[in-house]
């Protein structure tokens, strides 16, 4: 006996039959579509996709190289400022040091301490004006010292400023009455006459004879000029020339204080003496 009726075995081929169709049209339309999508998607990628990803990397390798460059030029600004901060800490140092040292020497004498305000460049090596003057108790003649060195005395006192004649002025008007320590009891009094631009020294005039003046001795005020009060350093012996046919000898001495670097300086009263 047959299995399947035959109707049923009709209705069988019928299915059979669609789903070849349906299988065999479908693979058709698949190829169909890729052929027609596979060059539009390929060319949506070339037209659009493509610029605006080249343009996105552009745009973030700009702004790479922007951010490189801000950065070199914070870091170059910062290195700059390295320099500026360094030079200034150098000078503050200096004029810490410059005024620790003002502080420290002479302290048996009455001092006033004053800035440096004016020094014209034509008259740098005769001539200074500070900031203090009557009103601080300043008086025509009283010695000035920077650091520990004797550099000049007062000529002209205002009520808040005055000025001051240098040691190396040329105009010969600041003679001092000094002494050359030869041992802590023994010293040969002279007096310095000049300032001597070539040899960067005082000229100093010894009247004596005497042969026990050498390099490197000290030079300081004797007092006995009646402006300068005793014992400030003047400086140090570095040349001893003999005189033809003269008594006595010059003595060239180097200054104690750099005349081209100070900007603070101390008015003596000689009272303090």
């Amino acid at each position: 006996m047959s299995r399947f009726t035959r109707f049923q075995k009709i209705m069988l081929a019928l299915i059979t039959v669609c789903l070849a169709f349906a299988i065999a049209t479908s693979g058709r339309s698949n190829i169909v579509l890729d052929l027609v999508y596979d060059p539009l998607i390929m060319l949506k990628y070339s037209l659009i996709d493509a610029p605006i990803e080249t343009i996105s990397n552009w745009y973030k390798d700009f702004n790479s190289l922007w951010s490189v460059k801000e950065e070199n030029d914070r870091l170059r600004y910062e290195l700059s400022m390295q320099e500026q901060y360094s030079a200034m800490l150098d000078e503050k140092t200096r004029a810490l040091n410059e005024l620790e040292t003002q502080l420290n020497v002479y302290q048996n004498f009455e001092k006033v301490y004053a800035n440096v305000i004016n020094r014209n460049p034509e008259t740098w090596n005769n001539v200074i004006t500070v900031d203090v003057g009557a009103t601080d108790g300043i008086l025509k003649d009283m010695a000035v010292i920077s650091g520990n060195g004797l550099i000049g005395k007062v000529i002209d006192v205002g009520q808040l400023t005055s000025k001051v004649r240098l040691l190396t002025s040329q105009d010969q008007l600041s003679k001092v009455s000094v002494k050359i320590s030869i041992d802590e009891n023994k010293a040969v009094e002279a007096i310095l006459e000049e300032y001597n631009l070539e040899k960067n020294s005082y000229v100093v005039r010894l009247f004596s004879e005497t042969d026990e003046i050498g390099v490197d001795m000290d030079v300081v005020t004797s007092g006995s000029g009646g402006v300068f009060p005793k014992g400030v350093l003047v400086g140090k012996v570095n040349e001893i020339v003999e005189l033809q046919n003269e008594i006595g000898k010059i003595v060239y001495v180097t200054p104690a204080v750099d005349f081209n670097a100070f900007n603070y300086v101390a008015v003596i009263n000689k009272a303090g003496d």
